[in-house]
């Protein structure tokens, strides 16, 4: 809290500055008539949340602009942020709903990551998700014991997702039996996979996206893992992946993989926009997922609000993050880029 109040000071006083100069236009002047473009870094629960802040976030912008929706997935989230950190537009008219492994990819996916994410303008994270992994009811393997002792083909997007990046953990590390199939562009399209049998199962995908479908209430699918630091109140019978780590070094590799679990939709701005307009957009942000409309809102898409972010606290996680001990990072990028 006192490192978030910091950065909120901070922020704070770099936005009375900017209101004090002539060349800044009031916050009514510029927003008044524009439209706020929100790149989602995928479908599904990624572009259901955007669409739902697009709904209820302009109410809480002086102006009122009209916000949209545009998907752009590719690359665990990457493509988006890098589209983000070098194309869009800097003046508060772009921003991102990405996904929380952007914030670890410059150094688990570097070819992919081509940004520095303690330069992003973080405006908040919607909710704390649970990742889980799952297999089709038909699948061979219908626990993460089985997988000890039979093979399970497992789908997911790329290195950077966790969907691969958990496979290849369990994989190499705990020594589960697993053929990894990459290269589907988001997780609707490993969930596509699933129902027509290329693969068996996916080991990374949100809890919100899987209950999006009805696959779980018609025992389609039976949840075998789960990620993050804790286990999610429904699931208590479930493995969680960080008790397979039997030291801690390999504590800090699933707990880099983990940030994704803690802050898992995420929104940003790209570097450089003025101060006043980041601020705006974090209060507003701040505003709108407290806001009862935007909560009946998700509620009614199976979505949930949990622990919401402040951009401030975002900001301390991605700079927490670059300062992670290199042979634990060193251990981990090599252990991911020999599948690539």
């Amino acid at each position: 809290m006192n490192a978030s109040s910091n950065v909120y000071g901070l922020a704070l006083g770099a936005v009375l500055a900017a209101s004090a100069g002539p060349s800044v236009a009031a916050p009514d002047e510029f927003y008044a008539g524009k439209t706020i473009t929100v790149i989602t870094s995928g479908g599904g629960a990624y572009e259901a949340y955007g669409r739902a802040l697009s709904r209820h976030m302009p109410k809480y912008i002086p102006g009122h602009p009209t916000m949209i929706v545009q998907a752009m997935p590719g690359a665990g989230g990457a493509r988006a942020a890098s589209y983000l950190y070098k194309a869009a537009a800097r003046d508060g008219t772009y921003i991102g709903g990405i996904h929380g492994a952007v914030l670890t990819a410059p150094f688990l996916n570097p070819g992919a990551a081509d940004f520095d994410v303690t330069k992003f303008n973080w405006i908040g994270n919607v909710t704390r998700d649970k990742y889980v992994g799952y297999v089709w009811h038909t699948a061979p393997v219908q626990s993460l014991a089985d997988a000890k002792m039979k093979q399970l083909v497992v789908g997911g997007t790329s290195v950077g997702g966790l969907g691969i990046d958990g496979a290849i953990v369990l994989k190499d590390i705990f020594g589960y039996k697993l053929k990894i199939v990459s290269g589907y562009k988001t997780s609707n399209e490993v969930k596509i996979a699933l129902e027509r049998g290329e693969v068996e199962g996916t080991l990374g995908n949100a809890l919100s996206s899987l209950n999006q479908t009805d696959w779980l209430a018609k025992k389609l699918v039976r949840i075998i893992l789960q990620h993050g630091s804790s286990k999610h109140r429904d699931l208590s019978d479930v493995p969680l992946l960080r008790d397979l780590a039997r030291d801690d070094a390999e504590r800090q590799m699933i707990d880099i993989l983990n940030v994704r679990d803690e802050i898992t939709r995420p929104y940003l701005a790209p570097p450089g926009i003025p101060p006043m307009r980041l601020e705006i957009l974090r209060r507003a942000f701040d505003a709108a997922v407290r806001d009862s409309a935007f909560l009946a809102d998700v509620q009614r898409q199976r979505l949930e609000v949990e622990g919401p972010s402040t951009g401030e606290e975002i900001a301390a996680v991605a700079e927490k993050l670059a300062r992670t001990p290199p042979a634990v990072v060193e251990r981990l990028v090599a252990l991911l880029t020999s599948y690539k």
